[in-house]
């Protein structure tokens, strides 16, 4: 009787190589089914069916490369394969994953199957649980919670005020920025003064922001510039906002606020409120309704499981910059594939502009969405293009590129979005009474970097596309008009407040002045801000 210790070596290797192969199809099938299930995404999909296809080859090949490792190095895969598994499952740093890797491959340099057999349970309790959720879930989002800290009291609001409607549509370059000298952004301009003027807005043509980015020019704006600046670094892309002028005076009027906020500028918990609901910023589940090709929304949802490791997003994003440097490819950079910001702002806005008719007198609703934001996403007869065709703010395309595609954007965003939001308001009488504000935070931003505080100084179309925000008020009773003076969106609000939000804001101008932040986005530099130049008339 022939022995175990007499078998043929590679008889004996190849259940190792099985268990490899198990623990990476549970565990990349689970990391998949926890990301759907946190993005409501319906998993009865032709995408979600290729996207397994594919997961079951990364798993064929990461056991085919621990079978060529064998019989010494076997530990080493085995410990690289269970860290990666992890670094997708959880939010750890960057700095934990070789840690973890290290750790993992010293026990599995003694214990290789007990550190196998213990990862395919791990993330077989783990497969288990998220399915259950996906296939009795159905994919349907749940409505998003209250979470308003601040409650308001009922008792304290006043139902003859005019309700107000207030949108910061993200990104949102002001008229003199759309257009100032060197800028690609065609015939936007005279599209938007069109606009706004025959449904009886008043527009701010040379309105701007102190700030580039929004975690800091929102508080800015929403305090009348009261605001403590930012010490620490911001590029974290979250912040807790402390309590705001502009909603603790909207309270003492007898307003009665909501918010829908994307959840990296949280309003919640100090700002008083009766609703406050956060949204997912880059929303998967608006794939699964859009227009886009099965293998475009694989495509999507494949980067974003790329962007839940720490290690392999960093991995990737150093790939990308180094195959543009040798090969001077022109794609999309891989961190922004999975970026969905654009197209869950025209679904937010949809769902906004529906609400709409439940508007009721004494009623402040405020709503932040990245929309137009990046990527721009829409041809010019605002039909989705494909993803690879999607432009970005950062490039890599040219400036000129940049402006059209953001412009056809702004334009799709007016023409669909923003018309239908004002044809609900129209439809009743609240919101015929409201009063309706439409803002940018900062600029279209598109350019290759942000200006830097102790850099280069800043260009004239670095200073537009950065600081010249969108402003534009309706309020009844008030001509549409288009008011002259460089103002702050501070100084705006500020002016409106000292109105007791009844009328459009006419403030004294200071020194039109902005801030450069350093690269971890931390305000320095006040800096005077130029007068947005403009292109010459064409004969």
């Amino acid at each position: 009787m022939t022995s175990e210790s007499a078998e043929p070596e590679a008889k004996r290797e190849w259940p190792m190589t099985v268990l490899v192969f198990a623990a990476m199809t549970i565990g990349l099938f689970a990391i998949l089914a926890n990301l759907l299930n946190f993005h409501h995404y319906p998993a009865m999909r032709p995408e979600v069916g290729l996207l397994l296809l594919i997961l079951l080859a990364v798993a064929a090949c990461a056991s085919g490369l621990h079978r060529l490792a064998q019989p010494r190095l076997t530990y080493l895969f085995t410990g690289l394969f269970v860290a990666l598994l992890l670094d997708f499952g959880t939010n750890f740093s960057e700095f934990v994953f070789p840690v973890s890797l290290g750790v993992l491959a010293l026990l599995a340099k003694w214990w290789e199957r007990i550190v196998l057999k213990l990862a395919i349970a791990a993330f077989a309790s783990v497969l288990a649980f998220q399915s259950f959720g996906l296939l009795f879930g159905g994919g349907r989002p749940s409505p998003l919670p209250n979470e308003a800290q601040r409650l308001q009291a009922n008792a304290r609001t006043d139902e003859r005020l005019p309700p107000i409607v207030h949108l910061v549509l993200d990104s949102y370059i002001g008229l003199d920025g759309m257009s100032a000298a060197e800028t690609n952004f065609g015939d936007l301009r005279l599209e938007q003064e069109r606009f706004y003027l025959s449904r009886g807005f008043q527009l701010y043509p040379s309105a701007y922001s102190r700030h580039p980015k929004t975690i800091n020019s929102m508080p800015e704006f929403l305090s009348y510039g009261r605001a403590t600046r930012a010490t620490e670094p911001r590029n974290v892309q979250f912040t807790v906002v402390q309590p705001l002028d502009y909603f603790i005076d909207l309270d003492r009027k007898g307003y009665r606020t909501s918010a829908l906020t994307p959840s990296f500028v949280d309003m919640c918990p100090n700002q008083p409120l009766t609703q406050c609901q956060n949204y997912n910023r880059s929303d998967l589940s608006s794939l699964a309704g859009s227009t886009l090709s099965v293998t475009d929304r694989a495509r999507v949802i494949g980067f974003t499981i790329l962007e839940l490791s720490q290690f392999t997003a960093i991995l990737s994003g150093n790939a990308d910059l180094k195959l543009t440097e040798l090969f001077g490819t022109h794609g999309r950079h891989l961190h922004n594939r999975a970026k969905l910001y654009s197209l869950t702002g025209f679904q937010q806005l949809d769902e906004f502009s529906r609400n709409l008719s439940t508007l009721e007198y004494g009623e402040a609703r405020f709503v932040h969405l990245l929309l137009p934001h990046d990527p721009y996403m829409m041809n010019a007869n605002c039909k989705l293009v494909p993803e690879p065709d999607w432009v970005d703010e950062h490039g890599p395309e040219p400036f000129a590129m940049r402006d059209a595609t953001y412009a056809r954007q702004v334009h799709c965003m007016t023409e669909h979005g923003l018309r239908n939001l004002i044809s609900s308001l129209d439809k009743s009488a609240a919101g015929r009474a409201a009063i309706v504000i439409i803002q940018g935070d900062h600029g279209s931003r598109t350019l290759d970097f942000l200006p830097i505080a102790g850099g280069p100084a800043p260009s004239q179309r670095e200073l537009t596309v950065t600081h010249s925000a969108f402003f534009a008020m309706r309020v009844p009773g008030q001509a549409a008009t288009k008011v002259e003076g460089r103002y702050a969106l501070d100084e705006l609000f500020g002016g409106f407040a000292a109105t007791g939000f009844t009328a459009a804001p006419r403030p004294v101008a200071g020194p039109a002045e902005v801030y450069l932040m350093d690269p971890f986005w931390v305000p320095k530099d006040r800096v005077a801000l130029p007068p947005f130049a403009q292109k010459l008339p064409e004969n």
